[in-house]
């Protein structure tokens, strides 16, 4: 589901999103997932199901980024895996890009930065307003400039975004009427204003 998909900025080829993924966009924080691919690039991103998207998410690949299932990502997140500069040589566009892995059932905190060469295990969770530059292991919090451990989970107390969509979960059907009510005002008239005299809250 993607809740206001006209700010949802696709850059690329090689993106796949999954099952029962949710992506929120807002006006003036756009969702941006973009791969490049040159003659020395070849980006991909993987995203895998039931995962969650906030406002102004930033994916940003050069090699590879993946996404592992029920993980959610929190508002105004960038992930990277490319300085995108060398260090001296600033005309270098590759700048060695690394792969980021971002593991199963992951939370990424508001305003996080994952850079190049991350790998976050399983069940973790990063702080808000965190910088993850290395590994980060699983059942874990992690917090801080650079991220730091703080505390250890207990691996056996999850319970994932995977159990939203189970037959016994009213989720989907909240998800249809949050939709129904969105759209509800929706007509050709404002379908064609919004397209040429856009308002803010279009």
């Amino acid at each position: 589901m993607i809740l206001k998909p006209q700010y949802l900025r696709l850059f690329g080829t090689n993106i796949s999103i999954g099952n029962f993924v949710t992506i929120i966009c807002a006006s003036d924080r756009k969702v941006d997932i973009s791969t490049w691919q040159t003659d020395k690039l070849n980006g991909e991103i993987l995203i895998d199901d039931y995962v969650l998207m906030s406002p102004g998410t930033n994916l940003r690949c050069a090699k590879k980024i993946s996404i592992g299932k029920s993980s959610m990502i929190a508002s105004d997140v960038t992930i990277t895996d490319s300085d995108w500069h060398g260090i001296y040589d600033r005309t270098d566009y590759v700048a060695l890009p690394k792969e980021v892995e971002i593991e199963e059932n992951v939370w990424i905190g508001e305003r996080s930065i994952v850079l190049k060469g991350s790998k976050i295990g399983k069940n973790s969770i990063i702080g808000a307003g965190s910088v993850v530059a290395g590994d980060i292991p699983e059942n874990c919090i992690f917090a801080g400039n650079p991220a730091k451990f703080v505390k250890k989970l207990d691996k056996n107390d999850f319970k994932t975004r995977e159990s939203l969509f189970e037959e016994s979960s009213t989720y989907l059907e909240d998800l249809i009427e949050i939709e129904k009510r969105t759209t509800s005002q929706n007509t050709l008239y404002s379908w064609i204003r919004s397209v040429f005299w856009p308002k803010n809250e279009d």
